[in-house]
C-alpha cells in the first residue's frame, strides 16, 4: 500500500454582507446570480457545524483534480477492474478523505462606512445618586449571503473563523468572529463579535441639580466581501479486482 495525499484549493464561495455595528442585522437587496448548483435537498446537513467534512465519492470525483488522481492509479497499478472506496468503515480511521475551512476566512471592505452618531442619556443607577453605568468597546454584526458553492461537500454544515476589518477609531488588531454557513446557494448566515464593558463612573454634583450622563453612540454600516476556501485532503482506496498482489491501493 503506498499512501498519496491530494490536496485541492476551492475559490468558490462567495459571500457579501452588510456590516453593523451597534445595531441589529438588517435585511438587504442583492442581485440574483445564477445558480452553480442544481438545489439538492439539505439531507446531509448535521445538526452541529464543524471545520471538516467527510467527502463521499461523488464529493471526490466532483474535484478539479480527479482525473490526475485515477490517471495516477492507471499508470501506477494498471488499468485492472476496480471499485473506488473512500472513508471505509472501520478500517483505517487515521486516513480520512476530508473537506476543511480553511482558517482564517480574510474578509475585505468594498466600500466607504456610512455612519451615524447619535446621543444617549444614561439615567444613574438609582435615585438620588450620582453612579452611572458607560458601555464601551463595539459589537460588529455580519449578515452574509451565499452566492457560489461547491460541488463537493454541497449541503454540509460548517464553521470557520472570519478574520473581520477594524472600522471603528479604536487602536484594535483585525477581529475574528465565528460563522457557521451551509455550502448550498442561497443560504444566509450572520457573524458577532464583541467587547462591551460596562464602566462605574461617578458624575460631579450640581446642588440641586438632577444629573445624567450622555455618550454618543457611533452606528456604521460597511460593504464587504470575502472568499472561503475548502480545501480537500486525505485518502482514496482502489480495489482491484484481479490483483494478485496487491488488494488495496491508496
Amino acid at each position: 500500500m503506498v499512501p498519496v495525499t491530494t490536496s485541492t484549493l476551492l475559490f468558490a464561495v462567495l459571500l457579501l454582507t452588510t456590516q453593523i455595528v451597534n445595531g441589529l442585522p438588517q435585511q438587504f437587496k442583492r442581485a440574483q446570480d445564477p445558480e452553480v448548483l442544481e438545489r439538492r435537498d439539505l439531507f446531509r446537513r448535521a445538526s452541529a457545524a464543524s471545520p471538516c467534512s467527510k467527502l463521499d465519492l461523488d464529493d471526490a470525483q466532483s474535484l478539479p483534480g480527479w482525473p490526475k488522481l485515477e490517471q495516477y492509479a492507471r499508470s501506477k497499478w494498471g488499468e485492472g477492474e476496480w471499485t473506488i472506496i473512500i472513508n471505509p468503515p472501520g478500517y483505517r480511521k487515521d486516513k480520512p478523505a476530508t473537506m476543511c475551512v480553511a482558517d482564517p476566512v480574510k474578509i475585505e471592505m468594498t466600500g466607504d462606512s456610512k455612519c451615524n452618531e447619535t446621543r444617549k442619556d444614561i439615567p444613574p443607577v438609582k435615585k438620588d445618586s450620582n453612579h452611572i453605568k458607560v458601555n464601551e468597546g463595539y459589537t460588529n454584526t455580519g449578515n452574509w449571503n451565499i452566492t457560489n458553492v461547491t460541488t463537493a461537500a454541497h449541503a454540509e454544515f460548517f464553521s470557520g473563523n472570519f478574520q473581520l476589518p477594524n472600522i471603528t477609531k479604536l487602536h484594535l488588531d483585525s477581529l475574528t468572529a465565528v460563522g457557521k454557513f451551509i455550502n448550498a446557494p442561497d443560504n444566509s448566515f450572520v457573524t458577532v463579535v464583541s467587547n462591551v464593558t460596562y464602566k462605574n463612573t461617578e458624575l460631579t454634583p450640581v446642588p440641586d441639580k438632577h444629573c445624567i450622563g450622555t455618550i454618543l453612540e457611533q452606528e456604521c454600516i460597511t460593504p464587504a466581501k470575502g472568499r472561503i476556501q475548502l480545501v480537500a485532503s486525505g485518502y482514496i482506496w482502489f480495489k482491484y479486482k484481479t490483483k494478485a498482489r496487491h488488494y488495496f491501493f491508496v
